[in-house]
């Protein structure tokens, strides 16, 4: 639901009580792939005018228990959020990792935001992505792309409880639904 589209408008034709409140903080509608990548890749610019620290407006989320993050010995992080239950063997650059992902040795994702239990298999390149829950993009896959300028362009979408088989490629602003089969190109 929308609150623009569906909350509010529901509320007034069902008469609720409502009242306006000046919001001063971070806001951003993420009715979009692009703009929920935006809001991500927002929680790791310094100057986002997000505190996440701040405990006079703490962040509560449905995260379960896990333990800390573990980086491999090889493991390379750079400019990213990597959460509890995580293990890194990669490289991970410019990107937001949920609890209990696991990137592989070999396996290097940028600018991505890969959601809990998502699996990046050895040799795979997730870039400019976004990957739901529980879903493995397998060994040597390529799923997105860098910026290139053109028109075909944009985020790629891999939904949850999928697998890109070992191999496949999924391009830039593909909406993948189903699995696709290693060495497919889609």
């Amino acid at each position: 639901n929308d609150f623009g589209k569906n909350i509010i408008p529901a509320m007034l034709n069902a008469g609720e009580k409502m009242t306006a409140y000046r919001f001063q903080g971070y806001w951003k509608d993420v009715g979009t792939i692009d703009s929920l990548w935006d809001a991500n890749m927002d929680m790791l610019s310094p100057d986002n005018g997000i505190d996440l620290y701040d405990s006079e407006w703490p962040i509560f989320a449905r995260t379960p228990t896990k333990p800390p993050h573990f980086m491999g010995k090889n493991a390379k992080v750079d400019h990213s959020m990597v959460t509890g239950g995580c293990e890194v063997y990669g490289t991970v650059e410019n990107s937001v990792l949920f609890h209990s992902v696991i990137v592989e040795e070999g396996a290097v994702v940028r600018y991505s935001i890969l959601m809990p239990g998502t699996v990046v298999k050895s040799g795979a390149v997730v870039e400019y992505a976004i990957v739901a829950e529980q879903s493995v993009i397998g060994e040597r896959a390529r799923v997105g792309a860098s910026p290139d300028g053109g028109e075909d362009w944009g985020v790629a979408v891999v939904a949850q409880h999928l697998t890109i088989g070992a191999d496949a490629v999924v391009s830039p602003k593909a909406m993948i639904t189903r699995n696709v089969k290693g060495g497919g190109v889609k």
